[in-house]
């Protein structure tokens, strides 16, 4: 099973209604903090003990990972990630705070976090559900043609595409929480290309002396430049049609005579 961004995604958008408050005291978001601040030895009747430190290189846990998540709490966490995709590909992760996306949810900062535990583990969880979607069988016998319907799946999953378009940007640094993510992730994508090159030869719908390498890595990036041109001028980027005709010529283009 490979993954690429923009072949297959399947996305439910859950509506959060918010909690029952009563006088403007959050009952669900108390208890939860209580229960959490229990499981560490800091609540009431109880000595204090201190939570191990993660060693270097160990992702942080959140609270909520300790114990058996009931479907409330699974509901609640998915709308987390659900606000933190649209936010993230509005603001990107650098512009995007946690008191802005917790109140997007009708939480607190420190509610959010007994979920995820820090903003960078939400980030990774964030591209993770992302790419659990996006996963394709390849076994299903891709062709050349089959990349034409990308722009026009793109336009209607607008804002997962721009998530990945405004990570990536933040991404350049190797110091960058998702630089290694999206080394690998473009790879993984020009690799893809390279396997459709091989099959499409194979059957002789491609020149024996094409230079796959070359054109896997041409592919990748005219479908991101268009897509980066369609996300900044909508209105005058036929972003399905632009990839439609370029496919349909790079076909044509690589056929034998």
């Amino acid at each position: 099973m490979r993954q690429w961004h923009g072949l297959k995604y399947s996305h439910e958008c859950i509506t959060f209604s918010g909690n029952r408050k009563e006088g403007g005291f959050d009952r669900e978001e108390h208890f939860r903090l209580h229960d959490a601040m229990t499981e560490i030895g800091a609540g009431a009747g109880r000595s204090r003990t201190r939570r191990p430190r993660a060693k270097e290189g160990q992702v942080s846990q959140a609270g909520a990972d300790a114990r058996t998540r009931q479907a409330r709490g699974t509901l609640r966490r998915q709308q987390i990630l659900d606000a933190a995709v649209d936010l993230f590909a509005e603001k990107g992760y650098r512009g995007s705070g946690l008191a802005a996306l917790a109140d997007r949810v009708g939480m607190t900062a420190t509610g959010l976090l007994y979920y995820f535990g820090t903003k960078k583990r939400l980030l990774q969880e964030v591209v993770a559900e992302r790419d659990r979607a996006d996963a394709i069988d390849t076994s299903e016998g891709l062709t050349l043609r089959s990349l034409r319907d990308l722009g026009r799946h793109n336009v209607e999953t607008a804002t997962l595409m721009r998530l990945y378009v405004v990570l990536t940007a933040e991404s350049f640094d190797p110091d960058d929480p998702l630089h290694d993510f999206f080394v690998e992730r473009y790879e993984t994508a020009r690799d893809l290309v390279r396997s459709i090159l091989a099959a499409e030869r194979d059957a002789r719908r491609v020149r024996r002396d094409v230079d796959i390498d070359q054109i896997a890595h041409e592919v990748i990036g005219v479908l991101m430049g268009l897509e980066i041109q369609w996300l900044t001028d909508p209105e005058r980027v036929d972003l399905a049609h632009r990839v439609q005709s370029y496919v349909d010529r790079l076909t044509e283009e690589l056929a034998p005579d």
